[in-house]
């Protein structure tokens, strides 16, 4: 009976971990899920147009570059939870004065700021999971499981956006401007909530061992492999800047098609900012399904192969999206290309970490964010000088050409992560074969 009740506590304990992981990771995801309608709609409402809504999505995101190398830093020696408090406590600051400036440059100044907290709540989130679970199938599925709850409960987000903005269906607001000022306090309600439960959950976790061996059972395997990989840093960093490329593939493809879907479908169909934001919404009730499916099959399907049969359908659905004529045929089309492009995210986190050193983990993830983050905000900002000077008279004929011959890219992005992991693999082969050669000749 004693055993039984160590077992079932134990049981209960590991299931409070994936719940808290999952909540942090809900604040979090619904912090940022207002977005999508919020921005784009809030640059024409003060009389700006798409191309000032790229320029302050790539402002953001060049800050968070720069800040990814001081959080990966700050979280591995003073622990994720104090990354992840700082980055909300950033993050909601400026969300909070984000309604009272009136000036356009200070407008993309203060929105910028906020990717100082994204580099480092983002940073330390993933790091936060991969550090308290164990390698293979457990986080696989705990990165599935975390990101399908967030997504799941994020898919309110751009529709309670839509409703706040839309005075019919939310006629309490009078002035317009006030309904955006609502929608960032509520942004950096959540974002600030986010870093709170952050630094509590890393406090409860260190304070319960027994459920979260991952760490040390790594370092303890690491250090029965000798310097198979993980003994030394050069591996890691060999690793990180393949995994590095292949986000960089994937940021100037995204970072020019993505930020944009959004404002496309608002030129293309023109419908109300409610239906609008019910697009993205129901979007990501197919991408938690979907994210949570990869996460839970992925270890027996392969995680490359899973990654490269989802990014193979991207743009397939993109040219699909962008021909269609009928306004819920093209929502279909475009739920389903977000749900593909985004379901990897599991497999893909979860073979990164595995292939990484714990103690170098955030590091490691910040080189490969830097990586991403960069070429993702040059192909925003380069879309946005595109529809700055008019390039095929507008968004909607520009979108229809260029977004899917940019999402070609993605399928090619598969080929570094399979060189690292290959390479990885025949190094602990060759250093394995090495260790055995010298013991057989000592007991020679």
């Amino acid at each position: 009976m004693g055993v039984e009740s160590l077992t079932s506590r134990a049981k209960d304990k590991k299931t409070e971990k994936i719940a808290r992981l999952s909540l942090l990771s809900l604040f979090n995801r619904f912090g940022f899920a207002l977005n999508s309608i919020a921005l784009p709609l809030f640059a024409l409402a003060i009389g700006q147009d798409e191309a000032f809504y790229g320029v302050m999505v790539a402002a953001a995101g060049y800050v968070q570059a720069i800040a990814l190398f001081p959080a990966g830093t700050l979280s591995d020696r003073k622990g994720r939870g104090s990354a992840i408090l700082f980055g909300g406590i950033i993050n909601g600051a400026c969300l909070f004065y984000l309604p009272f400036v009136t000036d356009s440059l200070m407008i993309i100044l203060v929105y910028a700021l906020t990717g100082i907290g994204s580099g480092f709540t983002r940073t330390s989130l993933d790091s936060l999971i991969a550090d308290h679970t164990k390698k293979g199938d457990e986080r696989t599925k705990s990165y599935g499981i975390t990101i399908a709850v967030a997504t799941l409960a994020a898919a309110s987000g751009p529709f309670l956006a839509g409703f706040i903005i839309d005075p019919v269906a939310f006629p309490l607001a009078g002035d317009p401007l006030f309904r955006y000022a609502i929608l960032f306090y509520i942004m950096g309600g959540a974002r600030l909530s986010a870093g709170i439960f952050g630094f509590f959950t890393e406090r409860w976790l260190h304070a319960n061992p027994d459920i979260t061996p991952a760490i040390e059972e790594e370092i303890e395997k690491e250090e029965e492999d000798s310097q198979e990989l993980n003994g030394e840093s050069r591996d890691d960093l060999i690793t990180a800047i393949l995994f590095g490329i292949s986000q960089a593939m994937m940021g100037i493809s995204s970072g020019m098609v993505v930020p944009y879907l959004i404002p496309w479908i608002n030129a293309a169909y023109t419908p109300d900012p409610v239906i609008l934001g019910s697009v993205p919404a129901v979007a990501n009730l197919t991408l938690a399904s979907g994210t949570l499916f990869v996460g839970l099959q992925s270890e027996r399907v392969g995680k490359i192969k899973m990654i490269l049969l989802l990014y193979l359908m991207t743009p397939l659905l993109t040219i699909g999206m962008v021909y269609i004529p009928i306004f819920l045929v093209m929502v279909g089309f475009y739920v389903v290309r977000m749900a593909v492009a985004n379901m990897a995210r599991p497999a893909s986190n979860s073979l990164f970490m595995g292939e990484i050193s714990s103690e170098r983990r955030a590091r490691s993830l910040a080189l490969t964010r830097v990586m991403w983050t960069f070429p993702r905000q040059t192909g925003t900002l380069l879309t946005s000088y595109l529809l700055g000077i008019g390039i095929m008279g507008g968004i909607v004929p520009f979108g229809r050409f260029f977004f899917p011959i940019a999402f070609m890219l993605y399928p090619f992005c598969v080929i570094p992560m399979y060189l690292a992991v290959r390479r990885n693999k025949q190094i602990v082969e060759e250093r394995k074969r090495q260790r055995e050669l010298s013991e057989s000749t000592e007991l020679s």
